[in-house]
């Protein structure tokens, strides 16, 4: 939704709530923005539990491994590249 758009439906919905003399339709419309915003903070938060992390474990074992296969490389006799045509591919 473009700004204009949220700002255009911000102006409407306060004109309609300093339009309200009902206490109860306040009170239901205040409840149910309570619950909304409640709910859009809930889903934020999961969303950043679904961050993904690597542990410090699972890089030992990455780096373990490169290690390993650059060795066995070496003892066969591969030509290995260098570091600038690895950075190079990424």
């Amino acid at each position: 939704m473009a700004t204009l758009d949220i700002d255009a439906l911000r102006i409407e919905l306060m004109r309609d709530i300093l339009d309200t003399d009902d206490l109860e339709v306040l009170r239901t419309v205040k409840r149910s923005l309570t619950h909304a915003l409640a709910k859009v903070k809930q889903q934020q938060v999961v969303r950043e539990e679904e961050v993904e992390y690597i542990s410090k474990q699972e890089i030992l074992n990455g780096i373990r491994e490169g290690l390993t296969e650059f060795y066995q490389a070496k003892k066969a006799g591969k030509e290995q590249k260098t570091l600038e045509e690895i950075l190079n591919d990424l």
